[in-house]
């Protein structure tokens, strides 16, 4: 039967909000309308009314007049040059460590010779082996470059054992010997010395750093780069570079105003030489302006990258499209809106050939997403994004790297016409309501994932839908992935077009891609919104449509392994592997109880009129015994007694729910007892207070006590003095409690005992629940029709507890449960291969032939042969 084509509804982000919360507004869901939010969250479809909505947040257009908060400031400095700019204390590192080598770009090229002779030429320095020399402060890294070393084909830019035991001995040390000979007998003679000092248990090593003072860095820079240039030929041409980074906050100051400008610059920079840092060519700051206003959140506007463009650098109009058509230009969409992004793209400066951008940030990994029924990870951002509608604004930023002697002069404020034309301002609720929105669509199609069949739940449909979910929710709150994984992914995920010229493609077309007529990924709706899926019930496991999946390779990068081996760990069929027991399986004490833990400090109320002078137990402390034969004082002997009973009685409270086991035949079911191990071990007699069974058991069968069976369950608890001792019974004789009460009733007087019997019984009268004890064990988990069970649709083992006389019947309010809302709910290969497209039946996933390489890999990639 064919379906009708939706219709296609355009509507803003608060119209999309409030449809959402609509329809899940309601408590108790049907299931029919749960999976309709699920689909709209994460589709933009609404299956019931068979409407396609398109966001479109350029209905929120900046509209003056507004009070915006424009701030100035200098995010971070960056220099590259011959001589050591520093004059400040510099702290150098002995031994180096590998992290604070540069291994990352930082945008931007700088001119070097990498061989004798010959002309610098630009390279990035993050590709030229390097290591960190010193500090200053805790902002301040200062590195050395060696462009001799340069090899394209160098696997690895850290720099070796033997250049850094040349570094060392050859350079760092005599320098020292000559600059500063009171500190050097604090420095290892010989690089393996200061392995030998750093070493630390398990083979790491203590990184740490020794001070230099200020007034001779200069010199010590110039002749460190003398000394190693006659001593490691591989040591000419060396820079030296100084990242300054994370002082925004710091230097903030008013747009427009140049001697503001200039004092933050200064402050900035005092620990540099700043006037002589000026005329260097390869100094530079990253200025950033800031556009706010309380109660709301600036976003920038897609097609007003141009402009921007235009506005803060040196660029024309035309050199701003030929940039935005090049493959260097990059897009970071905002939570998932077409419509809304921001952009970074290597900006020439002028009359020069020095590259320069701004970026960063955070992930889940695909394991995450497969390890509990909702990752703890989106849980905890779901809470962040909840807060955040009440409290926190969004700024538009815009973010420009310029040369030391432009920073006070250029970009110095936003025209209130950019502001017009590029920003789109929304309430703060409603711009943090829709990440709410789309986040609470993955986290509920998780959960339906990670409840259902294994079966259904390791197929290569299910596990596409369940990275496509992790890489939606990581695109949320930064720039969304789009390597050749994610573009794998993609063309799983998203609708695809073979019209290359309309608007939210994301994958560039290539000639090769028009030439074989290939579908490619696009936005048509305004979000990064899902193509069909199917959800129950015509699949008890929310997965993709059954046409394209993602690759082995694209398994590997979002969940660290194939798609058989991944099945096999998860969903193996000879054997339970002990990593699926789910964390709400709490393993049982078997042996004896654990100690509580709360910190009793003051006696309970109720004890504190029990006085009863402990008598000392037996000792024998002879220094003529073995250490292991003494017999000591036990601790706190001087504890008052109203403090021990009261601990007594706590113990009490934390064994019982020690020893409540798990349900026999089933290692993959939750316990009977909800509570973790500590929170058993913390409890105090409130638990057995509350009403709301479902805050303590998973499952679980109860009755009204009688007033004589609430005694009687006393007596068992807590034995008069004269009882006879039972046949070793179950769980008694391995809870803390139960001895220590043997031990009271033998060394302490009945009328004692009796004072404290009736103590503990004014206490056991509050409580709500307790087990059911029986005279050979404490729990019991057989059906018995004399109980009623809880839930009420469950109908197997459960334990078995008694009400209190006279309280009302216990409640099941999941409501109250942190979670519990989530909760309820071998062919032959062709010796000849003519199709490019061609791919061996063997590297299928679930019988599905995967896209094309070549679809969705970078040219870059192609071309350098990287997959």
């Amino acid at each position: 039967m064919d379906h009708l084509a939706p219709e296609i509804e355009g509507c803003s982000i608060a119209d999309f909000n409030s449809l959402y919360i609509n329809i899940t507004g309601p408590r108790n869901l049907p299931n029919a309308t749960y999976y309709r939010a699920c689909i709209l969250a994460l589709t933009g479809k609404d299956i019931e009314e068979n409407i396609q909505y398109s966001i479109e947040p350029t209905r929120n257009k900046f509209d003056a007049p507004r009070e915006v908060s424009v701030v100035r400031d200098y995010d971070s400095f960056l220099s590259f040059t011959d001589w050591l700019p520093v004059k400040s204390d510099l702290f150098l590192y002995p031994l180096n460590n590998p992290v604070d080598t540069l291994h990352s770009s930082v945008h931007v090229k700088v001119p070097m010779s990498t061989h004798r002779g010959q002309a610098n030429r630009p390279i990035t320095p993050h590709r030229v082996p390097n290591i960190c020399l010193g500090a200053v402060g805790i902002r301040t890294k200062v590195r050395l470059f060696f462009p001799r070393l340069y090899d394209p084909d160098r696997k690895d830019v850290e720099l070796t054992f033997e250049e850094k035991k040349g570094l060392y001995e050859k350079g760092l040390m005599p320098v020292l010997r000559k600059l500063s000979p009171d500190t050097v007998t604090n420095w290892a003679v010989n690089y393996e010395g200061v392995l030998t000092r750093a070493k630390k248990t398990r083979g790491m090593y203590q990184y740490g750093t020794r001070p230099f003072p200020g007034n001779r860095v200069r010199r010590f820079g110039h002749d460190l780069a003398q000394v190693l240039g006659s001593e490691l030929p591989w040591t000419k041409g060396m820079l030296f570079m100084v990242q300054v980074q994370g002082v925004k906050e710091a230097n903030q100051h008013r747009p427009g105003d140049i001697d503001q400008a200039e004092d933050a610059l200064m402050t900035t920079l005092g620990d540099f030489h700043f006037e002589d840092l000026m005329y260097e060519d390869h100094c530079y700051v990253d200025v950033g302006l800031e556009m706010s206003e309380p109660g709301y959140a600036y976003q920038w506007r897609t097609d007003a990258h141009r402009q921007l463009l235009t506005t803060f650098t040196d660029m024309t109009g035309a050199q701003a499209n030929t940039l935005m058509a090049s493959r260097d230009f990059q897009i970071d969409y905002a939570s998932g809106l077409m419509h809304l992004s921001g952009c970074r793209a290597p900006v020439p400066v002028r009359n020069d050939e020095d590259p320069m951008e701004e970026g960063i940030v955070l992930a889940l990994t695909g394991k995450a997403a497969l390890a509990e029924t909702v990752p703890p990870y989106l849980q905890s951002l779901y809470q962040l994004y909840f807060d955040a509608k009440d409290h926190h604004d969004c700024a538009a930023r815009v973010e420009v790297r310029l040369r030391l002697k432009d920073a006070c002069t250029k970009a110095t404020d936003v025209p209130e016409w950019l502001m017009l034309e590029s920003l789109c301002v929304f309430t703060r609720l409603d711009w943090w309501q829709w990440r709410c929105v789309r986040l609470q669509g993955i986290i509920r199609t998780l959960n339906l994932q990670n409840s259902g069949s294994p079966e259904l739940r390791f197929t290569a449909p299910a596990l596409t839908l369940t990275a496509g979910l992790q890489w939606l929710a990581n695109g949320l709150h930064s720039r969304p992935d789009d390597g050749s994984a994610a573009r794998d992914l993609m063309c799983s995920i998203l609708p695809l077009t073979h019209d290359y010229d309309v608007d939210g493609l994301q994958i560039v077309p290539r000639q090769h891609h028009i030439d074989n007529d290939d579908g490619l990924p696009f936005c048509p709706y305004g979000a990064y919104f899902f193509r069909e899926m199917v959800f129950p019930p015509t699949a008890d496991v929310p997965r993709m449509t059954r046409t394209h999946v993602i690759s082995h390779t694209s398994y590997k990068y979002f969940f660290g392994c194939e798609f058989n081996d991944l099945r096999n760990r998860h969903h193996p069929t000879a054997y339970i592997p002990r990593n699926m027991l789910p964390k709400s399986r709490v393993k049982t004490q078997k042996g004896m109880s654990k100690r509580h833990r709360a910190d009793i400090r003051e006696p309970s109320a109720v004890f504190a009129d029990l006085d009863f002078n402990v008598p000392p137990p037996a000792q024998d402390n002879g220094e003529d015994l073995p250490f292991d034969e003494r017999l000591d004082l036990p601790r706190g002997l001087d504890e008052a007694f109203p403090i021990t009973i009261t601990k007594h009685w706590n113990q009490f409270c934390t064994d019982i729910l020690q020893k409540c086991g798990n349900l026999k035949g089933n290692p993959l079911a939750p316990s009977h007892c909800r509570l973790s191990t500590d929170e058993r071990l913390h409890v105090t007699d409130d638990v057995y207070r509350d009403t709301n069974l479902a805050v303590i058991f998973t499952r679980v069968q109860w009755k009204r006590a009688h007033r004589m069976e609430w005694r009687e369950a006393f007596d068992l608890f807590f034995p008069p003095p004269g009882t006879s001792p039972r046949l070793q019974p179950q769980n008694y004789p391995n809870m803390i409690y139960w001895m220590q009460w043997a031990d009271m009733k033998r060394d302490t007087p009945t009328r004692v005992i009796d004072a404290i019997r009736v103590k503990y019984w004014s206490l056991f009268k509050t409580l709500y629940w307790v087990p059911k004890p029986y005279s050979d064990r404490l729990w019991k988990y057989t059906t018995d029709d004399n109980f009623i069970t809880l839930p009420s649709t469950y109908t197997s083992s459960a334990p078995h507890i008694i009400i209190n006389p006279g309280r009302l019947a216990p409640t099941w309010d999941l409501e109250r449960v942190p979670g519990g809302d989530l909760q309820e709910a071998e062919d032959e290969e062709e010796e000849e291969v003519i199709d490019p497209d061609y791919v061996p039946a063997s590297e299928w996933v679930s019988n599905i032939p995967p896209i094309p390489m070549r679809i969705y890999m970078r040219q870059e990639e192609e071309e350098s042969g990287s997959d």
